[in-house]
């Protein structure tokens, strides 16, 4: 790689420049003859001694009004430090972790922390602020940005753009580049914020919880993006940021389906970070879905500095601080956080990664590879929240609305915070300080080294970077991203896309249209079911609509929810519901209500049974119950019940109950009075809605040759096969015959019985009647019973 040269006559080669045309050979025959009449010879050059140049002067663009010519002192300068041995390329970078020490967020009282603050007269520079840092890196770094002072964008743009080796990486597959940053961070921090453990490598995440994380200061939304490709629906997202140009642009989401993203924009509706009613109402929605908080809270939170380069994170210190805040209280104990940062010079900073650092078992500050070089940009990385932060965390708040009044002053009279923590007490703490000073130092040397060099690739376009097809197939292996470009999901024909979901069951589609068999009376009663505990049941609803009906549902793309018809066709359903693309389940729409009489209200709701693939994930063949456990995590990740204006459907997965506890079921359920007047006995569910059963649907979770019996030697469940006599134990099935003990989809499917109820007088608990082509609930709980004493598990 050639250095610029020092030539005042070196002319810069522009972009469009072919090369070839210095090559005398290139000129066309009449120019030649012309030239060589006037004395012109090869390899000579003009002039009467020869001392003219001997190539032509190259046409350069020209940018702005600038004077052809003109030489740039600062970029001429600027460009002249840079040494391409300088430039150290890491893959994968390091990340160095700072551990507390020393007392931590539980030893600190608020009043203790207020001591500790120091207001005074606004600061507008960062010169004087080497206490943590090398002053000679801090002297360089604000040198080199005063080049681009006069580099205009273009200039800037191209310079970058060609020089940072990182940079054809672009977004990838993703909506932004945030995307690509969150997924740098996420691998060579071991994966921790979709994988999330405590501190001695546990996992955080309980049996079928889903994985709540929280976007704060976030659109278009990139950091969600990349989680939600990592994770899919088993994540559930909620998001913050303001509304207006830079909302969420959930529309351009191509590497993930958005539906389980949840935008919040708090009780003012705008989505401002810094005012304290927001961050709290923002604390409440979430823990109303997750009462613990989120797993991980990420932060990306920038504004234009345009022209004030220089003190950008004097400028952004309110919005550090807000971030930090609003994270402590939204996430959980040994939830995570990352967030973006710009310099880290004033003891203002430096004291709030401080008490972030006493709230966490570690922190540590990065500059991942896919962040540009030669910009301030930085991110903390917190693991593993402490209990006991609501002291740091209401001081925060404290210094927050102390910044919010002083906002409200004239300038004149504004008093700003200057320290959050004495800086005596934390010079103390060398082990703390050595960090933050090593930190700053190598991000600010690395800065440098790309600062200088764009003022080298901005003076001399010659300069190539050699180095991009490889650092960046590298880079997204060790991100484990694909290698291609982002494009919109392709929208496919259903049958293709039936194709690509059933796959082996595609061939033959005559197990769609097998109906459930009708319990009309008590004979169908005992020649299908052998054995009680082996089967399970949902309440059904009545058919009120005409969409009613428990059949498959196909979501082909967003917003495009098919339904299969007693006609064998699949067909729209014009309800609106937030299901993800690429999922096939059996279900049902059904009125859901709410409040008695007069009140009464009824909304439509989408009722998930059992599934063969939820979101391109493919459940078909796992056991019944670990289906339906799925079903219920896909619903809560979908499913927006607190939101203020639903625009859709509430989806969930229907309550299910083992056979043999129908009589619970049945106590369960209360009469309720609806708009008509009429007396219902309704099923509460978990949001106080009710639902008013029409039937129940049962389903076999072995297949046909198998039932369970309890070993009372062994004391355990075992599974008898009733066409060879064998019996084997969970644990001693062999994983590639798994299937032939546990019903998959189309078993349970197509086993399914259903029991509808023709009157109310068919659930009463007493009544009976002589009719053999009516099954009551006394007879069907008789037949329970029977069965139980004759084969107890």
């Amino acid at each position: 790689m050639e250095e610029p040269s020092d030539d005042e006559n070196f002319e810069p080669t522009p972009k469009k420049i072919k090369r070839d045309w210095l090559n005398s050979y290139c000129y066309s025959n009449k120019a030649m003859g012309m030239m060589k009449k006037m004395g012109y010879e090869d390899d000579k050059g003009l002039g009467k001694s020869n001392q003219g140049r001997l190539e032509p002067v190259i046409a350069v663009q020209q940018d702005g009004r600038r004077g052809f010519g003109l030489k740039l002192d600062t970029v001429h300068w600027s460009a002249g430090k840079w040494d391409p041995n300088c430039e150290d390329l890491e893959i994968p970078e390091p990340v160095i972790w700072l551990k507390i020490e020393g007392k931590n967020c539980g030893a600190y009282t608020l009043d203790e922390l207020m001591a500790h603050m120091v207001t005074g007269p606004r600061k507008l520079s960062l010169d004087d602020e080497t206490l943590f840092c090398d002053p000679e890196i801090l002297d360089h770094i604000l040198k080199a940005k005063t080049v681009f002072d006069d580099l205009n964008d273009t200039e800037k743009r191209r310079a970058r753009s060609r020089c940072n080796p990182f940079e054809t990486i672009r977004s990838s597959i993703f909506l932004n580049r945030a995307a690509v940053k969150m997924a740098n961070i996420d691998s060579i921090c071991e994966y921790m914020f979709t994988e999330p453990r405590d501190p001695q490598g546990n996992t955080l995440l309980g049996h079928n919880e889903l994985l709540y994380f929280a976007d704060i200061c976030a659109g278009p939304g990139g950091f969600s993006e990349y989680v939600l490709y990592r994770k899919s629906w088993e994540a559930k997202g909620f998001g913050f940021t303001l509304r207006g140009a830079n909302d969420f642009k959930l529309e351009r989401f191509f590497a993930a389906s958005p539906e389980s993203f949840d935008a919040f924009y708090g009780d003012k509706d705008d989505g401002n970070i810094f005012d304290p009613s927001n961050q709290d109402s923002l604390n409440n929605y979430i823990r109303k879905h997750t009462p613990h908080g989120v797993h991980f809270a990420m932060a990306d939170g920038g504004f234009s500095v345009e022209g004030q380069e220089n003190i950008q994170e004097i400028l952004s210190k309110q919005l550090y601080l807000c971030q930090f805040v609003t994270a402590l209280k939204i996430l959980r104990v040994n939830g995570s956080f990352v967030c973006k940062l710009f310099d880290l010079f004033t003891p203002f900073s430096v004291g709030l990664v401080y008490l972030m650092y006493k709230c966490f078992n570690q922190i540590a500050i990065i500059k991942p590879n896919s962040s540009r070089p030669a910009n301030s940009e930085r991110y903390i990385v917190c693991k593993n929240k402490m209990p006991e932060t609501d002291a740091i965390t209401n001081y925060f708040s404290t210094i927050n609305h102390i910044l919010l009044e002083q906002s409200e002053k004239q300038p004149e009279e504004q008093l700003d915070v200057i320290e959050l923590y004495n800086r005596k007490e934390m010079l103390e703490d060398e082990h703390f300080m050595r960090y933050i000073i090593d930190s700053n130092n190598a991000i600010g040397n690395k800065q440098i080294v790309g600062l200088r060099k764009i003022a080298a690739f901005a003076q001399n376009l010659e300069l190539k970077e050699p180095r991009h097809s490889e650092v960046r197939q590298e880079c997204l292996k060790c991100w484990a991203l694909p290698d291609k470009l982002r494009q919109a999901p392709e929208v496919k024909t259903t049958d293709r896309l039936l194709e690509e979901l059933l796959r082996d069951w595609s061939k033959d589609r005559a197990w769609l249209n097998v109906p459930a068999l009708e319990l009309n009376g008590r004979t169908p009663l005992q020649n299908s079911i052998l054995n009680v505990s082996d089967w399970h049941f949902m309440p059904i609803g009545r058919g009120e609509i005409n969409i009613n009906g428990c059949t498959l549902f196909l979501c082909k793309s967003r917003g495009n929810l098919l339904r299969y018809t007693e006609h064998r066709k699949w067909e729209l359903v014009e309800s609106s519901f937030n299901v993800q693309p690429r999922s096939i389940f059996f279900g049902e729409i059904v009125f859901e209500y709410s409040g008695e009489g007069r009140t009464s209200q009824c909304v439509s709701a989408l009722h998930i049974m059992d599934a063969i693939c939820l979101g391109g994930i493919d459940i078909r063949r796992r056991p019944f119950l670990e289906r339906v456990a799925l079903c219920m995590k896909y619903a809560r990740s979908l499913n927006k019940p607190f939101k203020k204006e639903r625009t859709c459907g509430a989806i969930r997965c229907k309550p299910i109950f083992r056979l043999q506890d129908m009589s619970r079921f049945f106590n369960a359920m209360r009469p309720y009075v609806l708009k008509d007047n009429s007396q219902r006995f309704g099923y509460t569910l978990d949001d106080q809605r009710f639902l008013v059963p029409g039937g129940i649907i049962i389903f076999c979770e072995l297949t046909m040759n198998f039932v369970t019996a309890y070993s009372k030697s062994h004391q355990q469940i075992y599974y008898f096969n009733t066409i060879t006599r064998e019996s084997q134990f969970k644990e001693q099935i062999e994983p590639r015959r798994f299937n032939e003990v546990f019903a998959s989809f189309r078993h349970s499917y197509t086993r399914r019985h259903l029991w509808k109820w023709t009157s109310t007088l068919q659930v009463e608990e007493h009544a009976t009647e002589e009719n053999p082509k009516i099954l009551y609930r006394s007879n069907f709980e008789k037949f329970i019973q029977r069965k139980l004493m004759s084969n107890p598990n």
